[in-house]
């Protein structure tokens, strides 16, 4: 492996990776990304657990002795956070061929194809609503002053609306709107 600036979880992308849980767990799949908190996400992801179980006492004990066993899930695409993780190792290289992960094995109709088929459909841009481009500042910000007679950022009628509130307030105490 070549080192590289980016460190040594940089070169081990794509690797198979078995991850030990400060819960005791151990999480086996292939490591997709992490980041600086060592949040990982894992493709193929396994779950392995020990359980200890009591077992059926022999006929005249009262004491069933503890038997350890392990406890294996599938998880599939996990993420797993930083902080849980007590260490890392690697368990095996990565594949041969990516695309072999995304083969006829997985979810989805038999015979499918990990190409995307082409159907009618129309490009649109995903907007808010609102005109492409542009649409000049908002009220109050940059552009011409307001005209005479207007109340800050208000149009003509609303400020004459809002003085009249003013005033009555101003006039009559208990009025509070």
């Amino acid at each position: 492996m070549a080192a590289n600036n980016k460190g040594k979880m940089q070169n081990l992308i794509n690797y198979r990776m078995r991850v030990t849980l400060n819960d005791g767990r151990q999480m086996t799949g292939q490591m997709l990304a992490f980041d600086k908190h060592m949040n990982l996400v894992l493709a193929d992801t396994e779950e392995f657990r020990r359980i200890k179980r009591k077992s059926k006492p022999a006929a005249g004990s009262s004491n069933a002795p503890l038997v350890e066993a392990e406890e294996k899930r599938t998880l599939g695409l996990t993420i797993v956070r930083g902080t849980q993780v007590v260490s890392c190792s690697v368990d095996g290289p990565p594949p041969a061929d990516p695309s072999t992960r995304l083969g006829a094995g997985g979810p989805g109709p038999v015979g499918a194809t990990a190409t995307l088929v082409t159907g009618p459909g129309i490009s649109k841009p995903a907007g808010r609503g609102l005109p492409i481009g542009l649409g000049g500042p908002a009220a109050g910000v940059g552009g011409p002053p307001p005209p005479p007679g207007a109340f800050g950022g208000f149009p003509p009628v609303a400020s004459q609306v809002h003085l009249l509130l003013v005033s009555l307030a101003a006039e009559d105490p208990r009025r509070t709107s």
